[in-house]
Order: structure tokens, then sequence, then C-alpha cells
């Protein structure tokens, strides 16, 4: 399954796939206020609104559908074209991403080595951006460059949880591209400083197209990643070169903090990272969660 979070005619709405069409599933819900009692509190809910208040979010979906179509009412909640896909989380509690996670990346990118635990850094939700969306080129950026990630995004409350449970608190995975001022991070590691800044400048997060749920992703640890600029190729892997595996990311960020609903996780980028400019335009995809295209603008 899949959902996105897009506006159509002035409004937002959560959709879920029907094949190359967007069913309305806010629109559904609405019309069901006794199951959905929640969007009272949320009446414009989004992703991270689903994930928080749905328990077993794919098995809701699965008897909605069925439910809809029993009563051959499913063409009655389907979306027309137009849609605008927007980022599919939006106002998560955390966006967390993993550093050197990528043999090769560790190895060619860095004077420190191999790590030997997880080096965990975040980035701003204030970051987050849309596909189709651009990214700001500030007039103080050094460097600005791409990177290509898989992007976990946590299901349900986490807190010290085990490797062997880990991917049960999964709801799904996206693209993410960790865009990242260079010179900027560079100058604060030199003078020992935390690096927040340099990943979290307004439009350096772009997340999607769409939420894609576990459920159609068997092993997240056998993806391709690809990551092109104005059509050539400048980063390919594989997630199965990943240094820390998802469940060992989930069950050390958990022993230090709770993870909630709509958590982000960005589990780090392979080798090939590089500058962009004003006008390049990026197309980053992992295998079965689409392509993310943004390009790069002054303003």
């Amino acid at each position: 399954m899949r959902l996105c979070y897009a506006r159509h005619a002035g409004r937002t709405f959560i959709g879920l796939a029907q094949g190359a069409r967007w069913l309305n599933l806010t629109e559904i819900m609405r019309a069901d206020t006794t199951r959905f009692g929640w969007l009272k509190v949320h009446p414009e809910p989004t992703i991270v609104d689903l994930l928080a208040y749905e328990s077993d979010p794919r098995g809701m979906l699965v008897q909605v559908v069925s439910s809809l179509r029993a009563a051959g009412r499913l063409d009655d909640y389907l979306v027309a074209e137009p849609v605008e896909l927007l980022a599919p989380i939006t106002r998560p509690s955390k966006i967390l991403a993993v550093g050197r996670n990528y043999l090769l990346h560790a190895i060619q990118d860095s004077t420190l080595g191999v790590p030997d635990e997880p080096i965990i850094f975040a980035k701003a939700p204030s970051a987050i951006i849309g596909p189709d969306a651009n990214v700001i080129y500030h007039d103080y950026v050094g460097r600005l460059d791409y990177e290509i990630e898989l992007a976990v995004i946590i299901g349900k409350r986490t807190w010290r949880i085990p490797e062997s449970q880990a991917m049960d608190h999964i709801a799904g995975y996206t693209v993410l591209n960790d865009i990242t001022d260079r010179a900027m991070q560079i100058q604060d590691i030199d003078k020992h400083n935390p690096w927040l800044r340099s990943k979290s400048l307004d439009t350096f997060c772009p997340l999607g197209p769409y939420l894609v749920l576990t459920d159609e992703i068997l092993d997240p640890h056998c993806l391709d990643l690809t990551l092109k600029v104005n059509g050539e190729v400048r980063q390919h892997s594989n997630t199965s070169k990943m240094i820390f595996n998802i469940p060992h990311i989930i069950a050390f960020i958990s022993k230090h903090m709770t993870l909630e609903p709509g958590d982000i996780i960005a589990t780090g980028t392979p080798e090939g990272i590089g500058p962009v400019q004003v006008g390049d335009v990026m197309e980053g995809s992992v295998s079965g969660l689409g392509t993310l295209t943004n390009q790069i603008v002054r303003v």
C-alpha cells in the first residue's frame, strides 16, 4: 500500500493509491465520525496524525477499501487529476539521520574511518519540502551537496526496543535527499561545533514522493539507491551495503530517546556525494519507492 499527502482543488488530503489514482482517505474518514472520532481533534489530518491515532493503519486501510468495494462506492472517493503531491510526512517530532553508514562513503569521504557505532545527527523538521518543490541555494551557502538516502518512517511509539522487534515498529519507507551546506558543515566541525545548521536550512530535506507501507517492501536491505543530476548518475548503490542495518539503528536510537509515530530516520548515503549549482535538477530514487525530483533555485 502507498499513501500520499497531497493537495487537490485547494485542499490537502491523505491519499491511498488505487492503481494510478488516489483514493481520498480524508473524505472517507470524515464520512465515518464514529470510527474516526479523532478527526474532531485533527480536522485536517496528516499522515503523522493517522499513524499516531491508528494502532494498525494497514489493517484499517484494508477494511476501508473492502467495505467501500462491497458497497460499490470505491469510485466515489477517487480524486480527479491534477493532484499536487506534498511531502508525505509533515511536522514529525524529529528527523534523525545516520552519518557514514555506507562503507565506501565512510572510507572515501572522511578521515575518521569506519564508525564502530551509528553516528546520529538531526535535521530540523522545518527543512522538509515535497516532490517537485525547489531547493533554495541561500546566498550565504558555500557549497550545496546532495545525499540520497532511504528514509524509515516510524509507525508507533518506540522506546528501548530490541533489534528483534524493531522492524515491527516501522510504518513504511520513502526517499530523502539530505541536502547539506558542506562548507558550513566543515567550518562547524573544524570549530568543534554541532553541525545541525548546515543540515537544516529551509528546503534542505526533500522527502517523497509518497509513503510506501511495509507490505510492499519485503526486504529494505536490498534496495537500489540512485541520484541523478541533470540526468547524469552521481550516486548508485544498494542498501545491502549499509554498515549498520535498520533494526540495529532503531534499537540504538530508541535506547537513547523515544521515537514517535511519523518520526523520520534517514539511514545514510552511499559514496558519490557532490555539489550542485543553481538550475540543476536532482532526481533521487530508491527501488519500489518512486523518484523524488527537486530543482536548485536562488531566491
